[in-house]
């Protein structure tokens, strides 16, 4: 697998605690080529340990006496599903709430001391996504679950540092398979409290959440929030496919701990694509029908004015007037791109085909006309 390296010496594991860290390595095979990447992010961890207590000394009191009293929206969907775009366009309503990028990778460095940390991740960080090129920034809107990962030591995104334990990571940490009790309340009080401070840090009152794992969590944010807004948008099979191999093959050199070859990344991709949207598709019938809607990402490309319109008259969601040239300038500050062309083996399409057919047959979508299928050789 070719890597293309961010430079970085520390992992997005050291936005965590050291105990976190610990949690989440025990046991587990750490390559020599990354023992110094484990090392360096250890001590970035412990160097910020003691404002991590700070932190919770002088804002904890705030954060549990906050009351979430708006229905917070989640954008569910598969990665590179078309998620990003739709979650940067609803961020810039002014009632919205959103985990920035620096808050993903450091949740409990938020209310007072992230004018020391944030010039660290923007020394560290790229400035583009090398996946696609979509421009970075630390306050930019971000997906959550690093956050997560880095409150406890139950998040999936461990697959990240630890990629041969991605199954595993899903089993426990999406679907909360053979785990306590005590660990989905520990779960569920630490996503409150990640709302509550992303409340907090923005001042707005309705947290948005945009995270690829929580598609196939429904039934754990019913729990939480029964009267929740739900949108989930999704896209061509093998377009997915194409984009979360680029993606997982461009992002995992700068964060892991043991090695994985390419085969393994597309079977894992395979595995959880067709876990989670299965899961999805039996987990949504427990939404009130006025609580989900459904979008195509190729629809909402053409015309996402008329899509973001159409989602907040379904949910009844409060606020499009006041947001509507927020919106109308953000969908003008894109540009347009041309679609890149590909070409896949017939054996590798019949392959994504017979794990993904019932995606493909449910949304109705064929081969797209950018892929060129060629002969095996």
């Amino acid at each position: 697998m070719a890597e293309k390296e961010f430079n970085v010496s520390v992992s997005t594991i050291s936005g965590g605690s050291v105990s976190n860290i610990l949690k989440i390595k025990k046991g587990r095979k750490i390559d020599p080529k990354y023992r110094g990447r484990m090392t360096a992010s250890i001590l970035f961890s412990l160097f910020a340990e003691p404002f991590r207590w700070w932190e919770h000394l002088r804002y904890d009191k705030q954060i549990n006496n906050l009351q979430v009293n708006e229905d917070p929206v989640f954008v569910l969907g598969h990665w590179r599903s078309g998620t990003t775009f739709l979650h940067n366009l609803l961020c810039e309503d002014p009632q919205m709430a959103y985990v920035t990028t620096y808050q993903g990778i450091f949740p409990e460095l938020l209310l007072g001391s992230s004018w020391l940390f944030k010039t660290f991740m923007t020394l560290m960080m790229p400035k583009k996504r090398p996946s696609d090129n979509v421009k970075l920034n630390a306050d930019f809107p971000q997906e959550e679950e690093f956050a997560l990962g880095n409150m406890n030591p139950y998040g999936y995104y461990n697959f990240w540092f630890f990629p041969k334990s991605t199954r595993e990571f899903y089993e426990k940490y999406i679907e909360f398979n053979d785990v306590s009790e005590d660990v989905k309340k520990r779960w569920k009080n630490d996503y409150l409290r990640l709302a509550k401070k992303t409340c907090i840090n923005s001042g707005n009152p309705r947290f948005i959440s945009k995270n690829p794992p929580h598609t196939g969590r429904v039934k754990m944010w019913l729990d939480i929030f029964p009267n929740a807004k739900f949108i989930h948008i999704y896209r061509n099979p093998i377009t997915v496919f194409i984009s979360t191999l680029k993606l997982v093959e461009s992002t995992i050199p700068n964060l892991k701990f043991q090695n994985i070859s390419t085969q393994e990344i597309e079977d894992n991709i395979l595995w959880v694509y067709d876990r989670m949207m299965r899961s999805f598709e039996e987990q949504k019938k427990l939404i009130p029908e006025s609580n989900l809607i459904e979008i195509k990402f190729e629809e909402f490309e053409k015309s996402p004015f008329e899509q973001i319109s159409k989602i907040y008259k379904m949910l009844n969601i409060s606020g499009f007037e006041e947001a509507k040239p927020h919106f109308e300038n953000y969908i003008a500050s894109q540009k347009s791109y041309k679609k890149n062309k590909y070409q896949m083996p017939k054996s590798k399409v019949d392959h994504i085909l017979k794990h993904w057919q019932f995606a493909m047959d449910q949304w109705g979508y064929d081969i797209p006309e950018n892929i060129e299928i060629i002969d095996n050789k």
